[in-house]
């Protein structure tokens, strides 16, 4: 997100409640007493897109910067976009398949899934599936799962999921009625967890399931990386060719969006010590 602001934007903080901004709130109609307020200016100091305030969190902050992109008619990066998908009002798909590590590949990949996880329902090997109903409904979620083979039964977490599934997979559509085991760490992102240098970054959740699923495809990963990511993964891999690649095993990208500042501290320190 701050690389997004500082690289396609100019960012300018004005107080709400100094003296010296006070001309600028006035020339803007911001009252002193406002909340925090993002606007998106053209070098006329016209809105780009509406005014709003409210917007305290990442992904509506980051859907309001594509906006203001789209609107000026500029190129929106694709990590922007994906800090742009809607990732809190989620739902969940459970699938079985001959292979969890292949399902996240397959199912990754389908748009509006924004994380996937390894994971056992009695002997079955099944992959959990956040998705967004707004991108992708349930039946085309279970559609796209049978095309890819990905569902040998379809373990339905509601009524309207069940008959849905039901008229599309027959009896392999069955009610959840237990809870899954999550497979072991190594199992989850097995693509990604074991391709070097990349499993070291920094990664967000919704970027790890979509490059995971484009390692297993074999398909290219490089735009789903910001520039500063990818000018770190440039900087680890010369580390990979050489016995001090194993001052890297442990930093592996962290399960919680929220640890992400802390893991890129940390990356940065272990180059800095194994160039020493």
């Amino acid at each position: 997100m701050v690389e997004a602001i500082e690289d396609y934007f100019v960012p300018v903080l004005i107080y709400n409640n100094k003296e010296s901004d006070e001309k600028l709130l006035k020339q803007f109609g911001e009252p002193s007493w406002n909340n925090p307020v993002t606007r998106f200016l053209k070098a006329d100091l016209t809105d780009v897109i509406a005014r709003r305030d409210g917007v305290w969190e990442i992904n509506p902050m980051a859907m309001r910067m594509v906006a203001a992109l789209n609107a000026a008619e500029r190129e929106v990066p694709p990590f922007l976009k994906l800090l742009a998908e809607n990732t809190t009002a989620q739902k969940k798909a459970t699938f079985a398949m001959h292979c969890y590590w292949e399902g996240e590949g397959n199912l990754g990949q389908v748009v509006g899934v924004s994380d996937t996880v390894s994971a056992w329902v009695g002997g079955l090997e099944v992959v959990e599936v956040s998705y967004d109903p707004q991108q992708v409904d349930y039946a085309t979620l279970v559609k796209e799962a049978q095309s890819m083979k990905c569902a040998t039964r379809v373990f339905t977490h509601s009524d309207e999921q069940f008959q849905q599934a039901r008229e599309l997979v027959g009896d392999r559509a069955v009610r959840a009625t237990v809870e899954s085991r999550l497979a072991k760490l190594s199992d989850q992102k097995y693509y990604l967890r074991n391709t070097p240098g990349l499993r070291n970054l920094p990664l967000t959740r919704l970027q790890s399931t979509k490059i995971n699923s484009r390692l297993g495809k074999r398909k290219d990963f490089r735009d789903l990386l910001s520039p500063r990511q990818m000018e770190l993964l440039q900087q680890i891999e010369p580390f990979l060719r050489r016995a001090s690649s194993k001052s890297f095993e442990d930093l592996i990208f962290p399960e919680d969006d929220s640890a992400l500042p802390e893991h890129w501290s940390k990356v940065i320190e272990r180059i800095n010590a194994t160039k020493d």
